[in-house]
Formats: structure tokens, C-alpha cells, sequence
């Protein structure tokens, strides 16, 4: 896929382990708002601060039935650590017309000091940080732009997963697409 108008690309990284509602609800309000004019999902490979996630291809596959945007296997292809700088990086020289974000949720503020060459990433990028539930839109630095009048997310990956061995139904939280996927592979 080549574009050569100069778009401005919304990279949503994360280990999506699983996707869930919140997720495609952060990328339809970021476009429907004209943040950017698209969002390609970046799930890691290896996550710098969370040591137990499903495998590459189970995230992957979960991601596919977002139908509406891209999946990029940029970071799954390296099988390394991931960093938003370097895939930012990548894709900026991939692709020199367009501008490339990056997105986060409220809930990574509090560490994004701690982020592999963070300083780099707010120099040269913009930043969108997207409100969630309990994680106040505070202590923002210089070129993070807080998404405002947006509906909260209240849901997470993590609570997913403790509903699915809780035997919960997890069918407000995320699509039947991803719910059979979980079932079928015996996820969590």
C-alpha cells in the first residue's frame, strides 16, 4: 500500500492481548474526529514491561477482524523487544510524506518517562493521549495532545482476562468475532 498524499497516520501500538471494544473505540473517534486520517494497529512482539502475553499469531489473527484498519506486523516480523521510537522511526522513513503519531491511553502516562528514548519520540512526533477510566489526563509533556470530549474507555485487556477464567461473558466488552476466538483456542 503506497500513499502519496502525505496522510496523517495514527499508529496505535500495544500487546492487544485481546483487542477489545475500547480499542476499536479509540481508533473510530480518533478518525470520526480527524485526529489523524487513519489508524494502523501495531500489536508488540515482545512487551518492554509485561513478561507473560498469548503468542504473536493468536494477537495477530484476533486483530485481523477489525476489518476497518490495518495491522501492521512491522513489530511481530522483528521478534524483538519493541519500541515505539524505532517503529516510529521506521515508518516515517518508509513513508517521508506522511506524518506519523502515536497513540496512548491515559493509563500510560505515569511510566511514558520510562519509555526507551521517550525524549525522541515527543522531539519528533506528536503523541494523542486517549482518556481511560481512572487514569486522570494529567501531567502531560510538551507535544502530547489529550483527546477531549471523547467518550472514557472502561475496559481493559486485563479484565478480560480475569472474566474469561471467571467464566464471565465477555460479549459488551469486545466483538463475537474475538469471543469465538478465545473459545476455539482455549485462550486465558
Amino acid at each position: 500500500m503506497m500513499y502519496n498524499y502525505g496522510m496523517k497516520i495514527g499508529l496505535f501500538g500495544g500487546s492487544f492481548d485481546p483487542p477489545h471494544n475500547g480499542h476499536l473505540t479509540v481508533a473510530n473517534t480518533i478518525i470520526a474526529k480527524e485526529y489523524c486520517d487513519v489508524v494502523w494497529f501495531v500489536p508488540c512482539a515482545q512487551h518492554p514491561y509485561q513478561k507473560d502475553i498469548s503468542s504473536a499469531t493468536d494477537r495477530f489473527s484476533m486483530l485481523k477482524t477489525f476489518k476497518n484498519f490495518s495491522i501492521c506486523a512491522y513489530e511481530l516480523n522483528k521478534n524483538s523487544t519493541s519500541y515505539s521510537i524505532e517503529t516510529l522511526e521506521y515508518f516515517q522513513k518508509l513513508f517521508p510524506n506522511d506524518t506519523f503519531v502515536w497513540i496512548i491511553g491515559s493509563d500510560q502516562l505515569a511510566d511514558f518517562k520510562k519509555w526507551h528514548r521517550y525524549e525522541d519520540i515527543l522531539k519528533n512526533f506528536q503523541v494523542l493521549v486517549y482518556p481511560r477510566t481512572g487514569f486522570p489526563l494529567v501531567n502531560l509533556l510538551p507535544n502530547m495532545k489529550k483527546l477531549e470530549h471523547v467518550e472514557n474507555i472502561d475496559v481493559s485487556s486485563t479484565q478480560i482476562k480475569k472474566m474469561v477464567k471467571e467464566g464471565k461473558s465477555l460479549e459488551l466488552l469486545t466483538t463475537p468475532e474475538i469471543i469465538n476466538f478465545i473459545k476455539e483456542n482455549n485462550l486465558y
